[in-house]
């Protein structure tokens, strides 16, 4: 059985917006379901002419006539319009009237597609700032993606907001796996990208049921690759001709001894480096993908390779710290040192963060909150996807164990007795 619905108009004028010859602007209340909003007639009307019980201007004045003959023709339109969205929505709120009656472009407050560009449009201000251009080109993909799944599975290029469901984010997910041929973790990316969307449009009205209500969008654990000593040591070691590699060589071994991605290096400047007391150079940032603090003391390593690029006697506050290239050409890069070193693991610049997180800090004894605090995270669970325990570390864990308690606890010459 459906509700009834409730629609009621009213002008009325406000007082407390005078003109400067006296004459107050005239509101049209519209109240859908007990929720209201007022709507400009664009018309003013001095107050001693209205009529306030009956909502018109009184006497058969030209003025009078003529105000009552426009705020007819309003309100007839927002009934035409009314009636209209009904056919559209299932519930018609007073924001989309609103919108329908000014002529604001509506087709903004369903299309998913269009509310999808407006907030990359949105995104793509603020790279640098609030977001990243990584972050702004997967939401540009996972809306590529949509537009193709639309046109296949629908043969529509766009579709009211108010139509997507729970169908309709299974199907897409279905899509990503075999059309686009997505594994797990990547297709729940694209949905959280499709999820953002749908906030959307249920915060602004355009959308009534959340169709991802009890669709879990859960990531699965895997195994980031990462770089032993000697793999790490082999790259290091390359004698290397090329300029081009020398210097990707040299900021893929810097971020594997300080944990900066490429998104926190490419930005990084001489007001985030500062010199202690002892003589050590820390790097004290904020991650740009998190907003989290990130302070790394500097080894030996990573300060040399910044004193080959640079001369910190006169780095500016604004000055970049090293030449960074695009990271499209760093990974395309690595791949020749990935040959050269004779490494049979994939070279990509993220595998020198997750190298810092397990070789050069976990594997020699750094406390994982430490190792957290350097690397940026908020949480100590998100450090753990990174620093794994291998299986070298529990060998020589045991060992260390072994020796500590071998002294106070050993067999008993009853239990080393045979057992007949």
């Amino acid at each position: 059985m459906s509700s009834r619905t409730t629609f009621r108009l009213m002008f009325y004028i406000n007082r407390s917006r005078p003109t400067r010859n006296g004459e107050c602007p005239i509101n049209m209340r519209v109240t859908i379901n007990g929720k209201s909003l007022a709507i400009f007639t664009k018309l003013n009307v001095h107050p001693d002419l209205w009529d306030g019980k009956v909502g018109v201007c009184r006497g058969k004045s030209n003025i009078a006539m003529d105000v009552n003959r426009y705020l007819e023709d309003f309100k007839s339109n927002a009934y035409h319009k009314y009636s209209s969205l009904n056919g559209l929505y299932d519930h018609c709120t007073p924001e989309l009237l609103r919108d329908a009656i000014l002529c604001v472009n509506t087709s903004k407050s369903r299309s998913l597609c269009i509310i999808w560009d407006d907030h990359l449009a949105d995104l793509k201000l603020m790279i640098g700032k609030e977001t990243s251009y990584g972050n702004y080109h997967k939401y540009k993909t996972a809306l590529r993606y949509m537009r193709q799944f639309l046109m296949e599975e629908l043969n529509v290029p766009d579709v009211p907001i108010k139509l997507v469901n729970r169908q309709m984010v299974v199907k897409f997910d279905l899509f990503l796996r075999t059309k686009k041929m997505c594994c797990h973790n990547t297709s729940m990316k694209y949905l959280q990208n499709f999820k953002r969307i749908v906030r959307i449009g249920l915060q602004n009205g355009w959308l009534q049921i959340n169709p991802f209500a009890d669709f879990k969008l859960s990531l699965r654990e895997v195994d980031r690759p990462y770089l032993t000593e000697t793999e790490l040591q082999s790259v290091m070691d390359l004698e290397i001709l090329m300029p081009r590699l020398e210097l990707v060589r040299d900021l893929f071994v810097f971020s594997s001894f300080s944990g900066l991605s490429y998104a926190d290096l490419f930005k990084l400047k001489g007001s985030e480096l500062e010199l202690d007391n002892k003589g050590v150079l820390w790097i004290k940032t904020r991650r740009q993908k998190t907003k989290a603090k990130s302070q790394v003391p500097l080894l030996h390593v990573p300060t040399f390779i910044i004193e080959k690029y640079c001369d910190l006697s006169i780095l500016r506050a604004e000055d970049k710290v090293l030449p960074v290239i695009s990271n499209q050409k760093l990974n395309a890069y690595l791949k020749e040192i990935q040959t050269l070193a004779r490494i049979e693991k994939t070279l990509t610049f993220h595998v020198a963060r997750h190298t810092f997180a397990t070789t050069v800090t976990m594997m020699n004894g750094v406390p994982i909150e430490s190792v957290a605090r350097m690397m940026g995270h908020k949480s100590i669970r998100t450090t753990q996807h990174y620093a794994r325990i291998v299986d070298a570390k529990i060998g020589n864990d045991m060992t260390e164990l072994a020796s500590k308690i071998g002294a106070r606890l050993t067999l008993s010459p009853a239990m080393q007795s045979h057992v007949s």
